[in-house]
């Protein structure tokens, strides 16, 4: 619990004094990306999921910047070799082990590109790495009689193997690519793996096997504020505001 709140007091210092800070349109983005998230751990039966999610870009030079992002995914899996109620399932209906899991994760992240899109390059390579901390929940899906006789599916909490909190730590790394239409308008794709500190997203720790996970999306960016090609700050380019004397 406490490093929970500890990760949310620095992102909230640092918007806090970036939106003290000039031209904060002009450096902040923001990003939606979609794409698959893959999960690996002690299944041997792997499924690929949705994600989808937002972040806030923060220039601190044309190169380098801070992103806070949320990602929205799920995790997938299952051993065919398994008993399912002798290994904390709870769907009566299956006899072999499976799981799902929904994640919601919070990343700050500081990214590096390559070229400079604000100077006019039209693409740059880019790699970022950072910490995150997540939420899981490991489910099995149950057929439910209702009262009246009919029936549902219905998502149920899996049992935990043994007792673990829900929220954990993670360091994602990855790498990218972004195409500009402009400095304001951009496309990205980008691959992202996260080393986790948990055996728990497959609720099951018969192996001692740590989890991980990695995501490959595709993805739109905007800027705040628009800008002129050549706009540049932080590593010598030339300022948009540039109240230079003329010379002869």
């Amino acid at each position: 619990m406490t490093n929970r709140y500890f990760f949310f007091l620095i992102i909230i210092l640092f918007f806090a004094t970036s939106l003290q800070a000039q031209n904060f349109g002009e450096r902040a983005s923001i990003g939606i990306y979609g794409g698959i998230m893959q999960y690996h751990g002690s299944m041997p039966e792997t499924e690929k999921k949705f994600a989808a999610g937002i972040n806030l870009h923060y220039e601190i030079t044309d190169k380098i910047a801070l992103r806070f992002q949320y990602t929205a995914s799920e995790a997938g899996g299952g051993d065919s070799s398994l008993n399912n109620i002798a290994n904390n399932g709870n769907d009566i209906r299956s006899q072999h082990y499976y799981f799902n899991t929904n994640i919601n994760e919070f990343n700050l992240l500081a990214e590096y590109n390559f070229f400079n899109i604000n100077a006019g390059a039209k693409f740059t390579p880019y790699i970022f790495s950072g910490i995150g901390y997540y939420n899981f929940k490991p489910y099995q899906t149950e057929l439910v009689t209702r009262a009246n006789g009919t029936v549902r599916y219905q998502n149920v909490a899996m049992k935990q193997v043994e007792k673990f909190s829900n929220w954990k730590t993670n360091i994602p790394a990855g790498i990218g690519i972004k195409y500009a239409f402009s400095p304001n308008f951009m496309i990205n794709a980008e691959g992202s793996y996260r080393f986790l500190f948990n055996k728990y997203i497959d609720n099951y720790i018969a192996d001692n096997k740590k989890d991980s996970y990695y995501t490959i999306t595709l993805g739109i960016i905007f800027r705040l504020s628009k800008i002129s090609v050549k706009s540049s700050y932080g590593n010598g380019g030339s300022s948009k505001n540039c109240k230079c004397p003329p010379v002869y």
